[in-house]
């Protein structure tokens, strides 16, 4: 609900326009630290914007133009001779977590502090060739005996890669080689896991044309296993994400964009787990997402077919359709919105045999849902109105309820990362739930936010019968970005 109002940062910044025209830049800008890029940096495929071209990938910043005219802050766009300049960042995020009934098991009740830690060095030796480095550091003060080194871990090489790049007429053209983030595609497949202390990263090549109207680019990549000591992290080859992808403006020049972007994804995980057994997992999923908006009204729709061999070489055939609107009601006073989202993912034969036909969210963004991890985007049916606002020009505040049901009677229910709700294969039902999501944040100034999440997920007749109990999460967080 919340990406809708960045991303329309993102394209003021960038120069597109407040209704976000196509029309991207071609020279980096002078008043915030926006790359130079022929295509709209809200569909560039570099990440989430944060507002003031602040970037959750913090190697997509750019502060060379905001030094040529003097407006740089301390430590951004260094000189160091010969053309070459030296760009240091920071993050520094203390979370207060508080869950009921985690993984709706009761009087499994946990508090717990958690605390990221990264800093970041973009040297750019000329305007073609940088070298992005990046330490990341998570701690927990609670439960660190079972806390997984995404959230306790000393320190690791969160990032260290070079990126090459050239304009061809009026087309960027470029590479990335070594460990970085990625999170170039539909949020309900691919993301960065911002919930976590330490973001989520690859290992490989990432190359890209991006033109006026279109972008495409390819990857090849394996993921980073993370150990909780220092710098013991390890490239699991086994573990791998492939693909090309595209992005095309296809409305009028004069107007607010429409993105079309068809996706095509490999994966194998070697620890797949479905159905009491693990193994391999190899699927394609093959998609498209539309996304944009038509003046008060804002879509972001995905659609994906899976196909592929899963563990006992089971033959695999899945489905999800996930739409996500919005409608503002008005552009005075707290500027309301009305929001929905509907997700429908395919389930079933997870504890039987013959084809496999439960979706695989793969890399989900661990927020689409809820960072209380209740429900997971396999054999689910979810319909979740709700209504965001801005009090002030520098807070947001939304909610919804989502009512959850399962698609097939026969199978498992899932909560986050696919984990199966033990027995609830062999109750009857449909119902799943509902859940209660309140989400709000202040930017207090550009640099710290301060941000409340409460969740509360309110059992239905499928758990219920399984076992299961209502539950609930919360959390409260202070974020500062240099």
């Amino acid at each position: 609900m919340l990406l809708a109002s960045a991303g329309a940062a993102a394209g003021a910044v960038a120069g597109t326009g407040v209704h976000g025209k196509c029309l991207g830049t071609q020279v980096v800008a002078t008043n915030a630290p926006v790359p130079a890029d022929p295509y709209p940096l809200m569909a560039a495929g570099w990440g989430p914007e944060l507002g003031k071209g602040l970037m959750a990938s913090r190697w997509a910043e750019d502060w060379s133009g905001m030094a040529a005219a003097g407006r740089a802050p301390a430590l951004k766009a260094i000189p160091l001779g010969s053309g070459a300049t030296l760009a240091l960042s920071g993050e520094a995020r203390l979370r207060y977590v508080t869950s009921g009934n985690a993984q709706l098991s009761r009087g499994n009740d946990i508090q717990q502090g958690q605390f990221r830690g990264t800093l970041g060095a973009d040297l750019r030796i000329n305007p073609n060739v940088r070298v992005y480095g990046e330490l990341g550091t998570g701690h927990v003060d609670e439960h660190r005996d079972t806390a997984t080194a995404n959230f306790q871990n000393v320190v690791s090489l969160q990032q260290l890669f070079v990126d090459v790049r050239e304009h061809v007429g009026s087309a960027l053209v470029g590479a990335m080689v070594g460990r970085q983030e990625f999170s170039d595609g539909p949020r309900q497949l691919v993301s960065l896991s911002d919930g976590p202390n330490l973001h989520r990263s690859w290992n490989g090549i990432r190359a890209y044309v991006h033109g006026e109207r279109q972008r495409f680019g390819a990857f090849d990549l394996r993921a980073t296993r993370l150990q909780r000591g220092a710098f013991d992290e390890e490239i699991n080859s086994g573990e791998r994400l492939q693909g090309v992808n595209a992005s095309f403006v296809v409305s009028p020049a004069d107007g607010p964009n429409t993105y079309l972007e068809p996706f095509w994804i490999h994966s194998e995980n070697p620890a797949f787990r479905i159905g009491g057994r693990a193994g391999l997992d190899d699927r394609n999923t093959f998609g498209a997402r539309l996304w944009g908006r038509r003046g008060k009204f804002r879509f972001d729709w995905v659609a994906a077919r899976q196909t592929g061999r899963s563990i006992d070489n089971r033959r695999v055939d899945a489905w999800g359709v996930f739409a996500v609107q919005s409608l503002d009601l008005g552009d005075g006073g707290w500027k309301p919105r009305l929001t929905s989202h509907v997700d429908i993912a395919s389930g079933a034969r997870a504890y039987g045999s013959g084809t496999l036909a439960a979706f695989n969210p793969l890399y989900a963004s661990s927020n689409y849902l809820g960072e209380g991890q209740f429900l997971g985007l396999s054999n689910l049916l979810l319909i979740a109105p709700g209504l965001a606002m801005s009090p002030t020009p520098k807070t947001t505040l939304s909610f919804e309820y989502g009512y959850a049901r399962r698609l097939e009677e026969h199978d498992v229910a899932y909560a986050g990362g696919m984990r199966a709700y033990a027995g609830t294969q062999a109750v009857p039902g449909h119902r799943l739930g509902g859940l209660f999501r309140l989400a709000g944040s202040w930017a207090a100034t550009t640099r710290l936010t301060v941000s409340l999440n409460y969740e509360q997920f309110d059992a239905g007749e499928v758990l219920e019968r399984a076992g299961f109990y209502s539950g609930s999460y919360g959390y409260f967080n202070a974020t500062y970005r240099y």
